[in-house]
């Protein structure tokens, strides 16, 4: 069965409504957060907090107004690991980076995989893997972007960072993956991504994450030539 990769749109929707469907047990719950909230808005428009409990509870569209956010879950990243690890015969021993400390992981400028020391500039790696049955290492970025704009431009410009950097790796068992997800990255933009990949051993690929277990099988590919 052809395995399809997320659709974060639609599990974006699920978990908004998941988390309006929470707010009246939180408030019977005096859950602290969402008394922060009630709060502010109250402050902000001048209304008595125990109007807005009453109104939370009578009606259900404005009880949803007080729902956690769902975009600051960091979801993308737990549904992309999702659907990675179900490749297990291509992506073997799957492992979620911690974004950072001293178990975090690097491309520094050599092009070198330092753990702990965060260069300049450079974000953190999310994945790692090895693909299939070789001893070659994969490392991946993980990005998802809406709309263009100027802190979504600095996010693509992470990832070409990272694709510059990879190119002095001399390691032939390493490879890095740049997955770029989210309407930000059209074909415009992902050709932009493109111009940084390396298309020597060690490889290195720009994509969306449905791009991801072809890309392994042509590194599986490449040692057995």
């Amino acid at each position: 069965m052809d395995i399809q990769p997320p659709d974060y749109d639609e599990i974006e929707k699920q978990l908004w409504r998941k988390n309006g469907n929470e707010v009246r047990d939180l408030l019977k719950n005096q859950d602290s957060g969402l008394l922060r909230r009630i709060q502010t808005f109250a402050d902000r428009f001048g209304f008595d907090e125990a109007e807005v409990y009453e109104k939370i509870n009578d009606d259900f569209m404005f009880a949803c107004c007080f729902a956690k956010n769902a975009t600051r879950t960091g979801f993308h990243e737990k549904e992309a690991e999702k659907y990675l690890r179900m490749f297990p015969n291509l992506i073997r021993s799957f492992t979620a980076l911690p974004s950072s400390g001293k178990r975090a992981k690097y491309i520094d400028q050599t092009g070198s995989i330092v753990i702990g020391k965060k260069p300049s500039e450079i974000k953190s790696l999310d994945f790692m893997w090895i693909a299939g049955n070789t001893d070659i290492k994969c490392f991946a970025a993980h990005k998802f972007t809406r709309e263009p704009g100027g802190s979504q431009d600095h996010q693509r410009n992470e990832l070409i960072r990272l694709l510059q950097a990879f190119k002095n790796c001399r390691d032939k068992n390493t490879s890095f993956f740049a997955i770029c997800d989210g309407p930000y990255y059209d074909t415009r933009t992902l050709s932009i991504l493109r111009q940084h990949i390396r298309e020597e051993l060690p490889y290195s690929f720009a994509g969306p994450i449905g791009d991801v277990p072809k890309n392994v099988e042509k590194l599986i590919n490449s040692q057995m030539e």
